[in-house]
């Protein structure tokens, strides 16, 4: 990984994992998939002191002294919470053009490394809840922030905010801000981007479905690999039902409705979805904006069941003025300090 410092004067700086330009390079993920386990796990015996990582200030220090609400984000996959090349980059850059903003980065681990391994391996719904202990533990939120996902961390902090929001001592989240989330799940590998554009996958990404499909909701899979649990196989609906273990629940797929969940979305100030332009990361890419692939066409948020029926309040949220669709130019997570400043701080952090 690259150490280089993310400068606001760059116009293209990645944050997160890099897109690949085609399915064709699917061995490239195996070599990086083996890559980042085995330096996670040389950073794991390295036996790092906690302190050091992600520090919090003191219970005591209510020093913070903005006009804009405290910030909370979640790093995507690959990443972690306070890299100086990326997250801990976007964290310096909003308390420059917010002097005095509390400004925290959730992380999964104590280390960078089962930080950073945390976005691949780990039980969701288990790193969700500590994530709300976590949060209710820090008094410099307890009167409300605003929430900043990138990847899949913009459907992390929505759960975060469904399951959580209600519960006593838990501060309150304002406005919710996801880039490139993931909302409806992923069907696809990278690269394998027709359903983004409304037409089928190819003959090879269909037998990279059915494979996927098949390990997805196995047991072990299903509990364990991260990206396994916000996969939704639109030939196997049923199954997603019945073995998904985390993006049916916060979408309110099932028959029996979690009333809450849609009551702490309408909770909101304002949600706003952005999707890239140009994301091959992400299939399909409407995702981000609660579009999904039905397995024949590709449905807009508003075509969707989850809208048509209200599962979740997003409907209500939508037609009550609550809810911002933003497009960000380029591929999944090509983010400029020029373009987060605008339309991320100025527009929706700074009041």
């Amino acid at each position: 990984m690259s150490t280089a410092k993310y400068s606001p004067v760059a116009n293209s700086r990645l944050i997160g994992l890099r897109p690949l330009t085609s399915s064709r390079h699917w061995w490239r993920h195996v070599i990086l998939l083996v890559t980042v386990f085995a330096t996670c796990t040389c950073m794991l015996l390295a036996r790092r002191e906690p302190s050091l990582y992600n520090p919090l200030p003191s219970k005591d220090d209510m020093s913070f002294n903005s006009t804009s609400l405290p910030v909370v984000m979640w790093h995507g996959m690959g990443d972690s919470c306070c890299a100086s090349w990326s997250i801990g980059a976007l964290q310096e850059q909003i308390q420059e053009a917010l002097p005095g903003t509390f400004v925290h980065s959730i992380a999964t681990g104590a280390h960078v490394g089962d930080d950073t391994l945390g976005g691949y391996f780990g039980n969701v719904n288990d790193q969700v809840a500590a994530a709300c202990a976590h949060l209710a533990s820090i008094p410099q939120l307890s009167k409300g922030y605003n929430a900043v996902g990138f990847s899949q961390g913009g459907q992390f902090l929505r759960a975060v905010l469904e399951r959580c929001q209600h519960k006593e001592g838990m501060p309150k989240m304002s406005k919710l801000i996801t880039l490139g989330g993931q909302h409806q799940g992923i069907m696809n590998v990278p690269g394998c981007t027709g359903p983004s554009f409304n037409r089928g996958p190819s003959f090879a990404c269909k037998v990279v479905q059915l494979v996927l499909g098949f390990g997805a909701y196995l047991p072990w899979i299903r509990s364990h690999v991260v990206q396994a649990q916000y996969f939704k196989d639109p030939y196997h609906y049923d199954k997603y039902l019945a073995h998904n273990q985390f993006l049916a629940d916060i979408n309110n797929e099932r028959p029996h409705k979690q009333p809450q969940y849609k009551e702490n979305m309408l909770s909101l100030t304002q949600l706003v979805l952005v999707r890239f332009s140009d994301d091959n990361l992400v299939v399909p890419r409407d995702s981000a904006w609660f579009g999904y692939w039905d397995g024949q066409q590709l449905q807009s948020m508003n075509d969707t069941q989850l809208y048509q029926e209200d599962w979740i309040g997003l409907r209500q949220l939508d037609e009550a003025g609550g809810v911002t669709l933003e497009e960000c130019p380029g591929r999944h997570m090509h983010v400029t300090s020029r373009w987060f400043d605008a339309h991320v701080i100025q527009a929706h952090l700074k009041t």
